[in-house]
This record gives C-alpha cells, structure tokens and sequence, in this order.
C-alpha cells in the first residue's frame, strides 16, 4: 500500500518535508493559501495543490503534517481536520506552538479525531530534504508505527516526550541555543572588526575553528525575526533568559560544572 500524506502550509519548511516524502514515495497533498506556493508545489510534483483543508479528500491523507506558521494558524487547522479526518489519522504539529498551547493539546483532540502529535523539529530545510532531521515525538498518542515512518521518510534521529508540552519546550530551548551562537558569531565578527583584523579571514577560522558551530555556517540565511519569536516564547515561559559575561572570569568555571553535574545524573 502506498503511504500519503498532506503538508498543510508550504513554507520554508513546509516545501522541505513535502519534497522528502514525495522523493521517497509517499503520495502528498501540498496545501497552502498563497497562489504561488501552490504553483511551485504543482510544478514540482506533478501533483494539483489545494488552497485550504476544506478541499482534502480524509481518505488520502492517513497523516498530515502541520507547518503553518503561528499556534493560532495551527490551532485553526486542528479544529478544522478534527471535522474531516477520522481516528485512523494523525494530525503532526510541526509548528512551534505557544508553550501553554502545546501542554494543552490533548483537549483540542477530538474524541473521534485523529490523533493528534507534538512534532517539533530540529535541522531546517536542509535537513529536512535529506532526511536528516532531528524530530521530537511529543504526548501520549504517540504510537511506535510514527516513529518508524518518520524514520523511513525525514528524520535521522526521533526523541520521543511523553507528556504534550515537553517537546516543544526542549524545542524552545534548542532555539534559544541557536540565537544564543548566532549573536555570539555577530558580536565575535564585531570584535574583529573593531580590533582591525582582516573581517573575512577571522570570520572563516570563526566558523570551521573550534569556535565554530551549524548558527555560524548557516548565518547569512538565518531568519532573524523566527528566532527572535522563539527565544521570546522561552522567556515568556521560563522568565529572563541568562546574559552571558565573558568579561567576569569567575562566572564561566561554576556555570560549566554546573551543566556538567546535570548532564553526569541525567
């Protein structure tokens, strides 16, 4: 039997995880309500796309991949599927949702819906069209045969959370991280600016010496505004995030014992 699913938003990473699934054979619905994603989605595979959920056919779409935007473009695209698609579905909510949202997902499932699963990930576009991306299973209606087609199709490593709202918190929190590298990549471009140094040479040791990281390789397509949102929903839940002072030489030694104490009881 043939695997299908839809893609419901065909963003930056929506149009990623559509090109995978259709690249490994799976039959896919792309829907979005911008004219010219749908023409690009068409020209690309062959297949009609649809303006809005409202045109689904439930009988093709066993799984759909939710990548709209905002929590409240994803909550509107829940609610509308639970009226179309029936238990033997699942709904993956691949949007970074607000954190109360995300604990409260399981009372927007309906009772004869499709299941409904936190999915948060972690990789990009191009992780996404490699199948490379690192993908987290969140709540209990997660079932062993997700893991296995996501597994199959996109990911290279799957985590699961066992409670709704884990996922997309860790998922904040690796965000966080990425704004946390990227500024320092700026600052530290900054510094050699500043000291005279010539910007393109230090830059390139910046990213491939053992400062470097993914944030600074990737710096010049970063979407700026998307990781400025999310380390905003972070603080929103968790308060102030921590300012880091490389200029105190006594607050780096207990900060990196701490986290390393944690990670030795994890």
């Amino acid at each position: 039997m043939t695997d299908a699913a839809a893609v419901v938003g065909l963003g930056d990473l929506g149009i990623a995880i559509a090109r995978r699934l259709h690249a490994v054979g799976v039959v896919v619905a792309g829907i979005d309500g911008v004219p010219e994603r749908r023409a690009m989605w068409e020209e690309e595979s062959g297949r009609a796309a649809l303006a809005s959920t409202a045109e689904l056919d439930p009988t093709q779409a066993p799984r759909v991949f939710c990548c709209v935007r905002t929590t409240e473009q994803a909550e509107a695209v829940i609610l509308d599927l639970n009226g179309r698609l029936g238990q033997d579905a699942v709904v993956y909510v691949v949007t970074t949702l607000a954190v109360d949202f995300a604990r409260d997902l399981g009372a927007h499932a309906a009772a004869d819906g499709p299941r409904l699963v936190e999915l948060p990930v972690s990789g990009g576009r191009g992780g996404a069209e490699r199948g490379e991306l690192i993908v987290l299973t969140g709540g209990p209606a997660v079932t062993d045969g997700d893991a296995a087609f996501l597994e199959r199709t996109l990911a290279s490593l799957v985590l699961p959370m066992a409670r709704y709202g884990e996922a997309t918190l860790a998922k904040l929190l690796n965000n966080a991280l990425a704004a946390y590298n990227a500024l320092a990549y700026a600052s530290a471009v900054e510094l050699a600016a500043a000291a005279g140094l010539d910007v393109a040479a230090t830059a390139e040791l910046l990213r491939r010496g053992s400062g470097g990281s993914w944030m600074a390789d990737a710096f010049a397509g970063l979407v700026d505004d998307l990781l400025a949102k999310d380390a905003g929903l972070l603080a929103a839940e968790l308060g102030p995030l921590p300012t880091i002072d490389l200029g105190d030489p006594d607050a780096l030694p207990p900060a990196l014992a701490r986290a390393r104490e944690l990670l030795a009881d994890a």
